[in-house]
């Protein structure tokens, strides 16, 4: 069993700024006023976007991430609703250091969640026009620089790691369990309340089994201030939870502080897709375009289609 030991925090912060500054739907800070508040919000290399798989170009030279790299478990997760998104903050996070994956030695700093409402998709990047119930951000920046504060506004600053997350899984899963237990316990559900040390473990636990297809683009922060510092890696293999868990996050996570007059769920906290504006994404050579958006069932289907083809040749 896990041990949790509550902290209290003054400050929370999120994927690039503190607080309640900006939001996702209030009409005087919500999404549609970003670009207004936010210069770099409007601006030619923004994300997410839609990712056409036949408009991929094809990249001999990207390589394969493997699960060893993401082994090491840091020396500690913080998990914390900082009022956008459910994050785990690393402590000493792993480091990749491959000039075939990421463009410089880049160090894990943080992972958050984006995701639907209750009967709606919620994933902020889009293939070939589909979006899945929600999508996982592991946000890393280059060691180059001092910390992630620096890095983060420098064009090659951040790398972030994608990965879609759908919930169909006809069980819990296991090591997603340990991030939202916090929720459960009712010591991560409210915004600026306290954040939650967890017993750390490996990333490496709740990845996808195949990471050698993926997408890369050139992009931003797919939250204010929206710097365009990021690489990107979107992985076409989903993380699968629950709908038990996927109503966890639906439900019990607020927005709000606790006992604020007008308690609102965190759901739907992702970003519209924005323009691509002639950037290229690039795709390993293997890369189906297909993996996230198929259903275990479409699988079972497709397989039967096949043996009963055999069947009738032979």
């Amino acid at each position: 069993m896990n041990i949790f030991v509550v902290v209290t925090t003054l400050c929370v912060f999120s994927e690039t700024t503190v607080g309640q500054s900006w939001t996702y739907h209030e009409e005087n800070n919500g999404v549609d006023t970003w670009s207004t508040n936010y210069a770099t919000c409007a601006t030619q290399q923004q994300s997410p976007i839609d990712i056409v798989h036949d408009d991929a170009v094809v990249d001999t030279t990207l390589g394969e991430f493997k699960h060893a790299l993401f082994d090491a478990p840091p020396q500690s997760m913080l998990v914390k609703n900082n009022g956008h998104t459910l994050q785990v903050d690393l402590t000493n996070g792993y480091i990749i250091n491959d000039l075939s994956l990421l463009p410089g030695k880049f160090k894990a700093e943080q992972f958050h969640f984006h995701w639907a409402a209750p009967e709606s998709r919620g994933s902020e990047h889009l293939l070939n026009g589909g979006r899945d119930w929600g999508e996982l951000h592991i946000v890393h920046y280059n060691t180059k620089y001092e910390d992630f504060s620096t890095a983060m506004n420098t064009s090659d600053g951040l790398a972030v790691l994608g990965f879609f997350i759908k919930d169909d899984y006809p069980q819990d899963n296991a090591d997603i369990e340990r991030i939202i237990e916090p929720v459960f316990n009712d010591q991560a559900s409210y915004y600026s309340e306290s954040a939650t040390y967890i017993t750390s473990f490996s990333i490496e636990t709740f990845l996808p089994h195949n990471l050698t297809t993926y997408y890369r683009y050139q992009g931003s922060l797919t939250t204010p201030p929206c710097y365009e510092s990021v690489v990107w890696t979107v992985f076409s293999e989903p993380i699968r939870i629950s709908r038990r868990q996927a109503d966890m996050f639906e439900r019990m996570v607020f927005e709000n502080s606790r006992g604020a007059s007008d308690t609102t769920n965190l759901n739907d906290n992702y970003r519209p897709v924005q323009a691509l504006n002639r950037r290229n994404v690039y795709r390993t050579a293997h890369c189906s375009g297909t993996a996230s958006f198929l259903k275990p069932a479409s699988h079972f289907i497709s397989l039967c289609t096949l043996i009963i083809g055999l069947m009738r040749v032979y």
